[in-house]
């Protein structure tokens, strides 16, 4: 799956999965940084993964938002789970993504949770089936993610038409396999949802006692 470019503005979800310490053995001593894992994404079907390092916490998580950026990809959804089974490998590391009906919610350990809360899925059973490197279960989760065909695609590739193909009724609903365009929220958006959240009920004048009754009923001055 190729690689996609998005505003990282739109990108409104970022998680810390693992921040560790390293070293390097140089000829003067040791070099001691950090080690940040991140996961980036607009919670519409795009997620990305990037690590970072540097000598300080804030510069190797901001290396890793950085690196994630850059490497986001697009995740077909159906509704809100992923459209079939697959096994994603990374290393010695392999998670199961299976389907889930609505209301399940996310079954997955700290590592593949990241990765799916970031991509907008709501729905999905997860195992781990190798090892518990949570480095290498990122990656496992974001290749089984990059595994995920759309109906449409697997009709095209075999010369047949949707409803020819052996899926339940409901899926075979072209609508569904849609591409999910990113969310973008506007400045106008953001102001008027803070002028809601701040607005006071009605009834309710705000301020004080004086300025309610003799304050605001105050005549022109007498000279």
């Amino acid at each position: 799956m190729a690689k996609i470019q998005i505003d990282p503005e739109l990108l409104s979800i970022e998680k810390l999965v693992q921040l560790k310490p390293v070293s390097k053995t140089v000829k003067g001593g040791r070099k001691r940084r950090f080690s940040a894992l991140m996961v980036a994404g607009d919670g519409n079907g795009h997620v990305g993964v990037g690590l970072g390092k540097s000598a300080s916490v804030p510069d190797a998580i901001r290396k890793g938002v950085q690196n994630a950026h850059k490497n986001l990809v697009e995740v077909p959804i159906l509704e809100t789970t992923v459209p079939h089974m697959v096994v994603g490998r990374m290393g010695a590391a392999r998670v199961l993504l299976k389907p889930a009906s609505p209301g399940t919610g996310v079954i997955a350990g700290p590592a593949a949770r990241a990765v799916i809360e970031a991509a907008g899925i709501h729905d999905i059973l997860t195992k781990s089936l190798g090892s518990d490197n949570a480095t290498n279960n990122v990656y496992a989760t974001l290749e089984g993610l990059k595994r995920m065909q759309r109906a449409t695609e697997v009709a095209a590739r075999r010369g047949k038409k949707l409803s020819e193909l052996a899926i339940p009724k409901p899926l075979k609903d072209a609508s569904l396999y849609e591409p999910r365009e990113p969310e973008i929220i506007t400045d106008y958006q953001v102001e008027e949802e803070s002028y809601r959240g701040n607005r006071r009920p009605e009834g309710d004048r705000g301020g004080s006692r004086s300025s309610q009754g003799r304050g605001n009923n105050r005549g022109p001055r007498q000279r």
